[in-house]
């Protein structure tokens, strides 16, 4: 069944509606879609949000990660915010993710989205000429991912906070989150309580973020996301021939995701692509992951952003 949520938070200025785009036995994986309050029936740029989480937690309809930032951009440029969930591990694996993606893509291109508007009686069009893919740290990744993946024309734009380019690992840490952090033992515990057939996609931040750091502080999230060329952005550059323009913000006190990573990325992109790249890195001095979720436009490295977004998105 479909429903209309009402949204909270920094959603309160959005009507926002619930589907999926497939279905796992009677499991049916979400894809939020929504309208900023009061926008006129017609043709509209597509604001394609991937959420986060290191492909451990996470969901479309969690408000808090959402960065303040771009809900003024999305309303400056009446988009529709499209985001799909997609299954997490260590439930399932980066195959399996991969699969979400790839499905999901299908069903949007083949007006998924507009169908669903339809049922609801709404006049509203997507402009599948301006679709800016973003998202932030695993949602990064799918972005990128998908901009490496899909055919050309399919993205125009491509906004990655803090991306996951590369597997996700990090130094140990006395706390995290201002708790003491989780041994290693809470990976297998929890693996050991999954039951078999078990299909999980969109979950809250707790208590999944401890799994999270555990599979990364640990060294195990390859035994469970997997290992493949094919998983990874990093690793599928040497080969691409176009990536849609794509700026990459990160800060260089990340203790999630190295920045590290987003710099050899956008150094690769330069020797393979070229003239034919357009792959530009923001670093924030002293910032650590997740550092622009209170950010408005009232500070000018996010002016800064917005600008280059909107030439290449929407002009």
């Amino acid at each position: 069944m479909v429903k209309h949520i009402a949204g909270p938070n920094r959603f309160d200025s959005f009507d926002i509606y619930q589907t999926f785009y497939k279905k796992i036995q009677c499991h049916e994986i979400e894809v939020g879609i929504l309208i900023p309050q009061g926008l006129k029936p017609g043709l509209h740029p597509v604001f394609l949000k991937f959420h986060g989480g290191g492909c451990v937690s996470g969901t479309w309809s969690y408000p808090d990660w959402f960065a303040n930032w771009l809900i003024p951009l999305v309303h400056r440029n009446n988009a529709i915010i499209v985001s799909p969930n997609y299954r997490l591990i260590p439930e399932h694996n980066g195959n399996d993710i991969q699969e979400d993606l790839a499905d999901f893509w299908d069903w949007f291109a083949n007006g998924g989205v507009t169908e669903h508007l339809r049922s609801h009686d709404l006049e509203f069009e997507l402009d599948y000429t301006r679709v800016l893919a973003a998202g932030d740290s695993a949602g990064g990744y799918l972005a990128i991912h998908s901009g490496l993946t899909q055919p050309v024309g399919t993205i125009r734009t491509i906004l990655g906070c803090y991306p996951m380019t590369n597997y996700l690992r990090r130094e140990q840490q006395e706390s995290f989150m201002g708790e003491p952090s989780p041994p290693e033992s809470i990976i297998d515990e929890h693996v050991n309580q999954i039951r078999p057939g078990t299909v999980m996609s969109g979950a809250p931040p707790r208590p999944r973020n401890r799994i999270s750091y555990a599979l990364s502080a640990y060294g195990r999230y390859n035994e469970f996301f997997g290992t493949g060329e094919h998983l990874w952005p990093i690793f599928l550059l040497p080969s691409a021939e176009q990536l849609p323009p794509t700026i990459i913000i990160h800060g260089d006190q990340d203790t999630a995701v190295s920045i590290d990573d987003s710099r050899m990325f956008v150094k690769l992109a330069s020797e393979v692509l070229g003239e034919k790249g357009n792959v530009r890195l923001v670093e924030r001095e002293g910032e650590d992951h997740g550092f622009d979720m209170n950010a408005t436009e009232e500070e000018e490295w996010v002016n800064d952003v917005t600008r280059w977004i909107e030439v290449e998105w929407i002009e």
